[in-house]
């Protein structure tokens, strides 16, 4: 059965945990059903144009209010993460703009913080410590329509939508990634008539007040609701007077809440009055940030805060910006290119490009189309067949050693020789020994050139090779002389006499050295070399006597 590599790949060892994932998850079927709704979105997108009259950049737009929401997050994350408000750019009263078209349906929505960070990241329930979030009063669209649970909740708590001035508004956790822009404009207001952590908590799960609360539900005198969650311990009795009145202490609260709404309000219509006409001012975050972080940091910080004032120039440019029904648009290119995003991935990861070991293997390709030893088809050439003869040592330094044809002039002692310090593995500080011929030495120095030569082409395609060290692992000379002294007749206990190498080391060699000498043999005949064909099997008679190819060692 005929095997790719990258079918090698996918059933290795390092690949088996993520290839049965993939199998059991059903990704080939979600990637089937994705591909066939996209194309479905597409065409109905397509069939649409007429109907978006003045949003026809609309998908421009997506991707550019994409770039300005990454910029963002990216800026605010590094301010946030000296701890506080970001060096006051999300301090309460701070005017935002945000974006979160299919989580709440808003693009460039005017918002106002009402806690920050740090605060919002307290723990509670219904609260896992998010530290990426902030609590902000928002306006809704013109063209928003309250659902039946929004309009239940009551002011203070998150998710609750309520009406003033003719318009909705909303208490939503914003996250960093849904903050378009942070504005230079900041209002006083009393952010606990919009949003407190008890009424929040209260909210959430009323199993969980239950729990916590052993009179949850239980009627005091009178029939009262205790109300253990509330800070006033006199909240909800009567004040002084006639029953069933109400204290002028209530009224005048009640009465500032709702002018504390009507104000914010104003602000947050003011800002989208501003932002639809001539754009509402960036806060430089760079203020922000210049006590903060020195160094470095400082102009890259800098940089980024640019980029993101072009990119927030380029996307008030696009007619979408405008658009009076900019949210329906918007939300349908979003969950188009959303879509498309998560069949891309599933496609990726079905892919070879997703396996661990494939870009290393497109690096050792390009290498080898590089030095000739695949073509662009990726087809094995002359060097590649010469190369897949050789596996008891580096296979393209024998190669390479062979084309270069500096074995041909050495006699079959000097070869055997020079072939050992491919096979030999241990670490020596012996170097090379000045009673050796020089053509040895000098066939040796070429040998080094090479695997340096292979350490470097490696390294220039991306592996993580160096060449030196690459040359040092793959030849180490410790027995050269002692292998062309036992090619040339002389006794095992005189050549151990030579090194300090153990004897068992040098047996092991040398048999492995036969081994190599057929398979360079192998190699002349491949390429047609009948010299060196010749000449690899006189060495290979060379180095078999005596005790290193003895059947047994006791046995006479």
């Amino acid at each position: 059965e005929d095997m790719s590599v990258e079918g090698m790949i996918k059933r290795s060892f390092s690949e088996f945990a993520t290839q049965r994932a993939l199998t059991s998850n059903e990704y080939p079927k979600l990637l089937a059903r994705g591909t066939k709704t996209l194309l479905k979105l597409d065409e109905d997108f397509a069939q649409e144009s007429d109907g978006r009259i003045g949003a026809e950049d609309i998908e421009d737009y997506y991707f550019s209010c994409r770039n300005v929401l990454s910029s963002s997050k990216e800026l605010l994350s590094f301010i946030l993460s000296g701890g506080g408000t970001g060096g006051g750019a999300l301090t309460v009263g701070r005017v935002l703009l945000v974006t979160s078209a299919r989580k709440h349906g808003l693009v460039r929505a005017p918002s106002i913080v009402l806690r920050p960070p740090a605060l919002s990241s307290k723990p509670s329930v219904g609260n896992k410590g998010n530290t990426d979030s902030t609590v902000c009063i928002v306006l809704m669209p013109e063209s928003y329509t309250p659902s039946k649970h929004h309009t239940e909740l009551k002011l203070g708590t998150l998710n609750y939508v309520g009406e003033a001035s003719n318009r909705y508004f909303a208490i939503y956790e914003i996250q960093l990634d849904e903050i378009l822009l942070v504005s230079s404009v900041k209002h006083k207001i009393d952010c606990k008539v919009f949003f407190n952590e008890v009424s929040k908590t209260a909210s959430n799960s009323d199993a969980l007040t239950a729990l916590g609360n052993p009179f949850a539900g239980a009627k005091s005198m009178k029939g009262r609701s205790l109300d253990i969650g509330n800070d006033n311990p006199f909240a909800g009795m009567m004040a002084r007077g006639k029953k069933g009145s109400v204290s002028s202490e209530t009224k005048k609260s009640s009465s500032q809440d709702v002018q504390s709404v009507n104000d914010v309000m104003s602000y947050l219509v003011d800002a989208e009055s501003i932002e639809s006409k001539s754009g509402i001012d960036i806060l430089d975050l760079r203020e922000c940030a210049k006590n903060m972080h020195q160094g470095n940091s400082v102009m890259e910080f800098g940089n980024a805060f640019t980029r993101m004032e072009r990119d927030v120039g380029i996307m008030r440019q696009f007619r979408s910006h405008y658009h009076p029904n900019l949210e329906r648009h918007y939300l349908i290119v979003e969950r188009k290119e959303s879509l498309r995003s998560r069949v891309k991935m599933l496609r990726h990861l079905l892919s070879n490009e997703s396996l661990a070991l494939f870009p290393d293997f497109l690096q050792r390709k390009a290498c080898l189309q590089t030095m000739g030893y695949v073509d662009e088809n990726d087809t094995v050439c002359l060097k590649g067949r010469v190369a897949c003869e050789v596996n008891t040592c580096e296979g393209l330094i024998v190669t390479e050693m062979v084309f270069a044809g500096i074995l041909n002039e050495l006699e079959p002692a000097e070869i055997v020789a020079a072939l050992s310090a491919l096979i030999f593995q241990e670490k020596t500080d012996e170097g090379m020994d000045s009673e050796l011929p020089e053509r040895l030495v000098t066939v040796c120095e070429r040998m080094r050139e090479i695997a340096r030569h292979l350490g470097q082409e490696q390294k220039n395609h991306g592996l993580p090779v160096d060449p030196l060290e690459y040359s040092a692992t793959s030849l180490k000379l410790g027995l050269v002389h002692v292998v062309f002294e036992w090619a040339c007749g002389v006794p095992f206990s005189s050549i151990c006499e030579l090194t300090d190498v153990q004897e068992g080391s040098i047996v092991r060699c040398i048999t492995r050295l036969d081994e190599l000498c057929r398979e360079v043999r192998n190699c002349a005949r491949v390429v047609g070399n009948p010299t060196l064909y010749r000449k690899m099997e006189a060495a290979s008679e060379a180095i078999k006597r005596d005790i290193v190819f003895a059947s047994s060692l006791y046995v006479s």
